[in-house]
């Protein structure tokens, strides 16, 4: 049964997900797509699988130094902002980069809009929010959240860092462009 199972998909937590990895090679199961949500988001993570079990596995990915948006504070792009915090932390970027220096442009434009610290005018301005941030367009809609772009991502050995993710769906944002083509895992 299992032999005809071609993709496999959810969201584990990371201990989670390692677990069933290594119960899958035990068990023989080798489908061609694994994708999950939750426990690969990061270079960490993928990391603390060992070996090359991160080699090829999908995931969904909500910010990288592709994406084509600039910070409407600092008129930075997406690129400049993770070559910043590499050089600045010798870290690898990761996604929640974008979004913790989105909010500092959300709260930057409200606060101006607002005028005042009154709840009532800082709530209107929230709702009426529409900005374009270093993680795309921010509007919010009558049940008071905003979309963001979200592409996939396949995880793959780098060069500078041991894990990176290349771009290989963006059907619903093609503005963000590819950087790799998705291919099935590879099982020695």
């Amino acid at each position: 049964m299992l032999s005809k199972v071609e993709i496999v998909t959810g969201v584990l937590i990371p201990p989670d997900f390692a677990t069933a990895l290594r119960q899958f090679q035990q068990a023989g199961f080798k489908p061609k797509i694994i994708t999950m949500g939750k426990a690969i988001l990061f270079p960490s993570a993928v990391s603390a699988l060992g070996s090359d079990l991160g080699e090829g596995l999908t995931t969904e990915l909500w910010w990288s130094p592709h994406h084509p948006f600039k910070s409407s504070l600092t008129g930075q792009s997406a690129a400049q902002l993770c070559a910043e915090w590499e050089e600045g932390t010798g870290r690898q970027w990761a996604p929640p980069i974008g979004y913790k220096h989105s909010g500092w442009e959300l709260i930057k434009d409200v606060m101006e809009r607002a005028g005042s610290l009154d709840k009532e005018k800082i709530r209107r301005a929230i709702s009426e929010t529409n900005m374009n941030t270093i993680v795309g367009p921010v509007q919010y809609n009558e049940k008071n959240y905003s979309r963001t772009p979200l592409v996939g991502a396949q995880w793959t050995r780098g060069k500078k860092w041991k894990w990176v993710q290349k771009i290989v769906y963006n059907k619903t944002y093609p503005s963000i462009p590819l950087t790799g083509t998705l291919k099935p895992i590879r099982y020695s």
